[in-house]
């Protein structure tokens, strides 16, 4: 049985993707800081690693003898007003993680893949009438700029031989974190939702479980030193189409407030804020080009499947 070794295995991708690879059969090493998650990762069947990416321990030893590498793992920002000092840790944490990991990888002469998530803002705006190719040249904007140092030090590893995939998700959208708490959650509680005035951007979205399929795929076929878009078919703009896709399941009608994006600045931060007016709007033609079949092709398809995963979860935690 092959093994791989996953960081960020208890979070919101990272914990699809750990379910996505015990059931396509591999051995599913997760490094995780918590004993207490060790012990529920355990009762999966997961071989449980305690212990901090950016400290040196026996992980180190583990991810050495890897068969392959999913590194999902970042420094913690969301739900958070997003300063330039929280951005300028967060670039900082992450550069020393991917540094940490892919020195390891580069140590293990067994590995076969290592799939690298980054995040689709190190591109920047690709504007609203095009499909960006992976090809596209990076403007970061918004997240990007935090994010472009831990990318661009892929280079130098590949260039050492270390077999790197990189994944670009788009928005993962599921039952939990940003999508619960932006719109699923004040749409059942009757709370109003905040948008950007006078922007509508589009983005490129992809369900969860489709995201988590991606990441453990390109493990057998995606080639090494290669860029990766993880999005469905359909980009979409978040504040309208998105949200009246969510509003048409739950049998409701939004109540909608829209704020200058000087308020915005004050509420979320100059980063978020820059990033809510940047358009994402990726081509998956190279994923579906290496042969990847989705279960949701398109939000239409797989928001239902959300919205009722989730008003299940919300009604039993009622009752």
């Amino acid at each position: 049985m092959e093994t791989l070794f996953i960081t960020g295995g208890t979070g919101y991708i990272g914990s699809e993707v750990v379910e996505t690879a015990l059931e396509q059969g591999y051995h599913v090493q997760v490094l995780t800081r918590s004993s207490t998650k060790a012990k529920l990762l355990e009762e999966k069947g997961v071989e449980a690693i305690v212990g901090d990416l950016i400290t040196d321990d026996h992980w180190q030893d583990t991810a050495s003898k890897a068969d392959y590498m999913i590194h999902v793992a970042a420094p913690p920002t969301w739900g958070k007003r997003v300063s330039k000092k929280v951005a300028l840790a967060f670039q900082h944490g992450l550069y020393e993680m991917t540094e940490r990991l892919l020195q390891c990888a580069l140590e293990n002469r067994q590995l076969k893949k290592l799939v690298y998530v980054a995040g689709t803002s190190y591109f920047g705006d690709t504007g609203s009438s095009t499909y960006a190719s992976e090809n596209f040249k990076p403007i970061p904007k918004g997240w990007g700029p935090y994010l472009a140092p831990a990318v661009d030090a892929l280079e130098k590893y590949t260039s050492k031989g270390v077999p790197i995939v990189t994944a670009f998700p788009g928005g993962v959208y599921g039952p939990d974190s940003w999508c619960v708490q932006l719109f699923l959650k004040p749409l059942f509680e009757g709370k109003k939702i905040t948008g950007l005035k006078g922007y509508k951007p589009y983005f490129s979205p992809i369900h969860l479980k489709d995201c988590a399929r991606a990441l453990v795929f390109l493990l057998q076929h995606g080639q090494a030193s290669e860029r990766y878009f993880l999005v469905d078919d359909q980009p979409m703009t978040f504040g309208d189409e998105f949200l009246q896709l969510i509003e048409k399941e739950m049998k409701v009608t939004a109540k909608t407030q829209y704020v200058p994006r000087w308020l915005c600045t004050i509420i979320l931060g100059p980063v978020l804020t820059e990033y809510s007016t940047a358009h994402n709007h990726f081509s998956n033609r190279k994923l579906r080009d290496l042969g990847f079949d989705y279960l949701y092709p398109n939000a239409s398809e797989g928001l239902p499947v959300v919205v009722e995963s989730w008003l299940k979860q919300e009604c039993a935690n009622i009752h």
